[in-house]
Parts: structure tokens; C-alpha cells; sequence
């Protein structure tokens, strides 16, 4: 027993009460991490239902297929589950799967013992590890090859891992997230993905729409852009012509999000008050012909909270 403020309580009600307690916090603080997400996507009617659905599997320990085009946000929208779930103490560790040599992915995720192979001069713990207790994000996971997808299905089946040249099994504690943005039924129909494998992944998905079914994003992120391009030039452009918001409105994006930042800083460096049509440069634009460059215009958010991002942005 207990004594308490006006009396006695048990241990049993004194355990509800700090599970119920607990429980208010968790939701404190997935409340917390929805206006970020909302200013960093826009208000739209589908960025609500994305927020609701990031709101609800948060609360569990799911994996999670993150699909969408390339600039969509899928990273920001992992972030936001791992800030807004049980987790959230833990590291969050992202991985691109394109951006690692094949030879490289297993070391990268599973890690190396010393003398594993040529220049393993010491024990390497691997992404799996560093993510433990917290959440492990696979970007790109459509990049993995076959061999590594075999590995990675084991390791989710069974908890644990093997570095490569090990023999000892080391225990697994991750929620893992993954993003695409190719369809991954289809790529399981090409051969180049594992069945078993999305079959085990695909307990929960989202979809991220592109920037061109979301006309409602399109002039408040542009404004926005604006507003955050003014204060790191030092510059007062005031905002765009009728023919400027016109061609935001009917351009179909092909790199979302990301390019329209990138289409509006450069208007804005360009511009002196007014943002015109001429100064987005955004006709004769093509999917292969994009007017920025992806490896030199993309922020690293790795260690970033989703604030943090909200500032940099």
C-alpha cells in the first residue's frame, strides 16, 4: 500500500494511475510533432489524412512502407513517427540504400568483425546496432540487392544479427521504417525484390502524394520558401506576379517538394521586388531536365529533430 494525499491507495491503482499519466505524455507529444510536419508539408486536405495516419501507426511498433516520389518528404514523414512513438528517447538512424556500394551494405547494416575482410583493422558495430532501442529508417530499400534483402528478412524474422565474420548472435531491438519510390509489387514481379520479403515489411502503409495532386501545398509552401529565402539573402522581394502563381499552380512538378524550393531560391536571388514567371524559369522544365541539383541543393538532416529541420529549411 501507499499512502497517498488524502489517504491509501494500492500498488495496483498507484500503477494505473502512472500508466494513465504515461500515456497523456505519449500523446502530448505526438500532438507536438504534427505542426511541424503540417508546416513543413502544407495544410492540405491530404496532408491532414497523412498526419492522421503518421499519428495512428506511431503509436504502435509497426514496420512501415513509406511510398512516394522522389522530394515527396519521406524521410520528414519517418521522422515524425519515430518522434511521435513509443521510441522517441531512442536514436533515429537513417540509411540510403542507393548511396552505399553493394559490397559495402551488409558491413554498413549488419557490421564487421576485425579481419572480416581487407581493412576490417577493428570490430565495426553496424547500423542495426546503432539504431537500437530506437528507430532504423531504410531509404530506398528498392536498391537493396537480393543477397542483402535474404539477410535483412532473416534478421526481422529472428531478432538477431551476424557481423559479417562473426559467429556470435547479436539481439536486434529496432523499429524499422522503410521508403521507396518505386512500387515494390512491381518491382517483386521484375525479380528484383523479394516477395517474402515485402510480405514482411508491409504491415502498414503510406502513401506520400506528389506536389501535383496537392494544389493547395503548392502556394503556401511557395510563400513559405519565400519568407526563409528573404531572411538568409537579406532580401525584401515581396511576393509573385499573377503569371508566377499561375505557372506554380499548372507546372507538374516531377521533383515536388525539393525542386520547388529550389525554384523559388533561385527566383528569389534573381528577383529585386516582384517573383515573375521569367524569374522560375520553369517552361521547357522536364523530369530529366530539372532546374536543381538534388546532390547539391538536399539538406542531411541526420541527427536532426523535426524543429531543427523546420529552422534550416
Amino acid at each position: 500500500m501507499w499512502r497517498y494525499r488524502y489517504g491509501v491507495i494500492s500498488i495496483t491503482e498507484r500503477r494505473g494511475r502512472m500508466e494513465k499519466m504515461a500515456s497523456n505524455l505519449s500523446e502530448q507529444i505526438q500532438n507536438m510533432m504534427i505542426p511541424p510536419l503540417r508546416e513543413l508539408m502544407g495544410p492540405s486536405d491530404a496532408v491532414n489524412r497523412l498526419i492522421s495516419e503518421v499519428s495512428r501507426v506511431a503509436k504502435s511498433d509497426f514496420t512501415v512502407v513509406i511510398f512516394g516520389e522522389t522530394g515527396t518528404g519521406k524521410e520528414l514523414v519517418a521522422r515524425a513517427i519515430h518522434h511521435a512513438s513509443t521510441r522517441s528517447m531512442g536514436p533515429f538512424v537513417p540509411v540510403d540504400c542507393g548511396a552505399i556500394p553493394e559490397t559495402l551494405l551488409e558491413s554498413e547494416l549488419f557490421g564487421h568483425e576485425k579481419g572480416a575482410f581487407t581493412g576490417a583493422e577493428h570490430q565495426k558495430p553496424g547500423k542495426f546496432e546503432a539504431a537500437k532501442g530506437g528507430t532504423l529508417f531504410l531509404d530506398e530499400i528498392s536498391n537493396m540487392p537480393l543477397g542483402s534483402q535474404a539477410k535483412l528478412l532473416r534478421v526481422l524474422q529472428e531478432k538477431t544479427l551476424y557481423r559479417v565474420g562473426g559467429t556470435k548472435p547479436v539481439n536486434v531491438d529496432v523499429r524499422l521504417l522503410v521508403a521507396s519510390n518505386k512500387d515494390l509489387e512491381a518491382e517483386v514481379t521484375s525479380g528484383s525484390f523479394r516477395r517474402d520479403l515485402l510480405y514482411r515489411l508491409n504491415e502498414f502503409t503510406i502513401r506520400i502524394p506528389p506536389l501535383r495532386e496537392r494544389k493547395d501545398d503548392i502556394l503556401y509552401l511557395a510563400n513559405r520558401f519565400l519568407d526563409i529565402t528573404n531572411m538568409e539573402l537579406k532580401k525584401s522581394v515581396r511576393g509573385f506576379s499573377e503569371s508566377a502563381l499561375e505557372a506554380l499552380l499548372t507546372y507538374h512538378w516531377p521533383g515536388n517538394v525539393r525542386q520547388l524550393r529550389s525554384t523559388i531560391r533561385r527566383a528569389v536571388l534573381l528577383a529585386d521586388e516582384v517573383i515573375t514567371e521569367e524569374h522560375l524559369n520553369l517552361k521547357g522544365a522536364t523530369s530529366t531536365d530539372l532546374p536543381f541539383t538534388p546532390q547539391a541543393q538536399e539538406t542531411s538532416f541526420n541527427g536532426l529533430s523535426l524543429r531543427e529541420i523546420v529552422r534550416r529549411s
